[in-house]
């Protein structure tokens, strides 16, 4: 049975609220135990005092009150994803606090990834009839268990990377959720919908508070826990297609703008021999800047791309997987072409 358009409104406000609520209440208490970015901690940063790092405390707490209140948070499973995101906010919240190493965070993005096969929830493309190989066992679970590592940590060091200016993330990773939800509901998976509903809930409120000027940020545990949780939810999802060849790029699209900036600064960051992990201004939005956009148009140009490009992707779904490929192959080539248009002569 559909789950009612109320239910989920309902649901959106209560977490919206109650991610309000939390963030205003750990606004006053980060600065007691450190919980703050420090402007002078880093060159590229351009915010000018300190700022609460409790955007993504405030998001799990949403997650893990809201999904029990709604009775979803023992269901599997939704209970593995929530139980593995969990994880990775411990560590990006230790990161928070203690500025953990690069391979460190990739452990714990890994492990979570791990943790989440082990509730069942993991790609599924080298067992699916419609495509073109499909080898034995146990090739086939250790291929598929290999690219939902590669997946999870793909989106989550996306959604990290591009979590470097008010708003950017936050905004996002809400119209994520929105089409997740919209498909969810579409295609009667109404546990995934509540799930959606929350996450898009929570990262309103947020967004709220972390738009610019930024009072809140996200830090490590709210990029990497939505990265995560993202993830998990695209590969749960399951659309009314034509054919799975028509659908399977749509999370692709829906994250298409987080994807093409970790792709792009990543990059150009080996071709001027530079750690990839080494934060500067080299992404997406300050090479707008460069060509003379406001960084608050450039933010607004990309949530605006990254809205256009999950409309076309969620049209896709009930196409001709001919038709669907093809639109998806034409928007691979204009990213590449914009892709080194941005990168040509950057210093």
């Amino acid at each position: 049975m559909p789950m009612p358009l109320s239910n989920i409104v309902q649901i959106v406000l209560s977490s919206a609220v109650l991610g309000l609520i939390l963030s205003t209440v750990f606004m006053y208490l980060a600065p007691i135990v450190g919980l703050m970015d420090d402007p002078k901690s880093a060159e590229h940063k351009l915010h000018h005092k300190p700022i609460p790092l409790v955007g993504g405390l405030s998001l799990i707490l949403s997650l893990w009150i809201v999904s029990s209140f709604y009775e979803i948070a023992h269901i599997n499973p939704i209970r593995g994803i929530i139980i593995a995101t969990s994880l990775i906010f411990i560590f990006g919240l230790w990161d928070d606090l203690k500025n953990l190493s690069p391979w460190i965070k990739l452990s714990g993005q890994i492990f979570a990834a791990l943790l989440l096969v082990q509730f069942g929830v993991q790609v599924h493309l080298f067992d699916s009839p419609e495509f073109f190989f499909t080898p034995s066992e146990p090739w086939g679970n250790i291929l598929n268990t290999g690219l939902t590592i590669f997946w999870i940590v793909s989106i989550v060091n996306a959604f990290n990377f591009i979590d470097s200016f008010d708003g950017l993330a936050t905004g996002l990773a809400s119209l994520s959720s929105l089409f997740f939800l919209i498909i969810s509901l579409e295609s009667g998976q109404s546990e995934m919908a509540v799930l959606c509903a929350i996450i898009l809930g929570g990262t309103m409120a947020i967004y709220y508070l972390n738009s610019h000027p930024a009072k809140i940020f996200l830090g490590d545990s709210g990029s990497q826990m939505l990265g995560f949780i993202l993830a998990s939810i695209a590969i749960l999802y399951q659309p009314h297609a034509v054919s799975q060849l028509s659908s399977w790029f749509v999370p692709i699209m829906i994250f298409s703008v987080p994807l093409f900036d970790i792709c792009l600064v990543s990059f150009s960051r080996l071709r001027r021999k530079r750690k990839i992990h080494s934060a500067s201004r080299d992404h997406t939005y300050h090479r707008l800047t460069e060509r003379g956009l406001e960084l608050e148009r450039a933010v607004l140009l990309m949530h605006g791309v990254s809205l256009f490009i999950s409309v076309i992707g969620f049209l896709c779904i009930n196409l001709q997987a001919f038709w669907a490929n093809a639109i998806f192959i034409s928007f691979i080539a204009f990213a590449v072409y914009v892709f080194f248009l941005l990168d040509k002569n950057y210093e």
